[in-house]
C-alpha cells in the first residue's frame, strides 16, 4: 500500500520536487522513507543525494544540537549516555531526548565527522581493537576491528567522509606508520611508515577542507607543523610555505570552527586565548587572528570556541 501511494504521490510531482522536498527532511526520516518505494531508496541512498543533504543540515538550524554528557544518580556522569541537547532562544540548554551508546564500547569520542563518532571498546583481544562508527541521530553504526599487528600503546585518530567512495575512512596514528579502513570497502590499508616518529600536539584529527588536519611537532620540538591527511590518494601532506607553524612553549589547539579550521593558543601567565582562522579551502594556507579572549581562568582544553 505504501509503494503504490508513493508511485501516485510521484505522479503528480515531478521527480526533483521530490528530492527538494527529501533533503529537508532529517536522516532519522529518511532511514524510514528508503522503504516506501524503490525510486525513493535510490534517490536517497545516492551519493550526490546524501552530500547534498549533509551541505543543507549544515547550513540549516540543525547546527544548533549539541551531544552532552548524562548525569548519574551514582557519579558524575552516566558512563552509557548521551543527551541530545539544543540552545533555546532563551540561550538555555534543552535536552531532546537520551541516547544509549552501542553495548560494550567506551564513551570516550576518539574523533568525529559529520555528525559520526568513533568509539573504541574496553576490550583488546588478539583479533585486534574493535571499533564502532555511531550517528547518535539515528542510532546507525557500524563496527570494525584495527588488526593486533597494526596497533601499539600510542595511537591518534581521524575520520573523514572520501567523496570519491561516498563513504568514511578512519585514519589510525601508530607512532611511525598510520593504517587506513574504508567503510565502503570493509578494509584496512597499512601506509608506508614515516621516516621519523609521528608527534602530534592535538590529536584529534579535525576534518576540515576535505582533509584531516593534525599539528606535527618538528624534529627541533619548538614548533608544530600543520598537515593533513588526503582521502583521495590517503597520503599525507604538508603546505610548502611557512604558514601554519605554531610555537610549541604555548599550548595549542585546533577546532572546526563553522567549516573553517580554527588554531586556538593559550597564554597561561595571563590568562588570554588567541584564535586563529584559516583562510577558506585547502589551498589557501592564510591566517589571521579571529578574536583574543581575556580572563579565561580555567585551562585551555577546556575552553572550547
Amino acid at each position: 500500500m505504501a509503494a503504490n501511494h508513493s508511485e501516485q504521490v510521484s505522479t503528480y510531482l515531478p521527480l526533483h520536487v521530490i528530492e527538494i522536498i527529501l533533503l529537508n527532511l532529517p536522516a532519522k526520516s529518511l532511514l524510514r522513507f528508503k522503504a516506501v518505494s524503490k525510486s525513493w531508496n535510490t534517490t536517497i541512498s545516492d551519493p550526490v543525494f546524501v552530500q547534498n543533504h549533509l551541505h543543507q543540515s549544515k547550513a540549516s538550524n540543525s547546527r544548533n544540537l549539541f551531544l552532552c554528557k548524562c548525569k548519574s544518580i551514582f557519579s558524575c556522569y552516566d558512563s552509557k549516555k548521551f543527551s541530545l541537547a539544543r540552545v533555546d532562544q532563551d540561550r538555555r540548554l534543552r535536552t531532546l531526548q537520551v541516547v544509549e551508546i552501542p553495548c560494550g564500547f567506551y564513551r570516550l569520542v576518539l574523533c568525529y565527522c559529520d555528525g559520526v563518532l568513533l568509539l573504541t571498546s574496553a576490550d583488546e583481544r588478539r583479533s585486534g581493537v574493535e571499533f564502532v562508527l555511531w550517528n547518535p541521530s539515528t542510532r546507525t553504526q557500524t563496527i570494525f576491528r584495527l588488526p593486533f599487528e597494526l596497533s601499539t600503546d600510542f595511537k591518534c585518530y581521524g575520520l573523514c567522509h572520501d567523496p570519491g567512495i561516498g563513504d568514511f575512512k578512519v585514519v589510525v596514528i601508530c607512532s611511525n606508520h598510520y593504517a587506513v579502513y574504508s567503510c565502503k570497502n570493509k578494509a584496512w590499508t597499512r601506509k608506508k611508515e614515516f621516516g621519523d616518529t609521528f608527534r602530534v600536539a592535538y590529536h584529534p584529527g579535525v576534518f576540515v577542507d576535505g582533509v584531516v588536519y593534525w599539528l606535527m611537532m618538528e624534529k627541533d620540538e619548538r614548533r608544530f607543523k600543520l598537515t593533513y591527511f588526503d582521502p583521495r590518494d590517503d597520503e599525507f601532506k604538508m603546505p610548502n610555505d611557512e604558514q601554519g607553524i605554531f610555537e610549541v612553549q604555548r599550548p595549542t589547539y585546533m577546532i572546526d570552527f563553522g567549516g573553517r579550521l580554527c588554531v586556538y593558543i593559550y597564554e597561561q601567565r595571563d590568562k588570554v586565548v588567541h584564535i586563529w582562522i584559516k583562510g577558506k579551502g585547502l589551498d589557501n594556507n592564510s591566517w589571521k587572528e579571529l578574536i583574543t579572549v581575556e580572563n579565561v581562568e580555567r585551562f585551555a582544553s577546556y575552553f572550547v570556541p
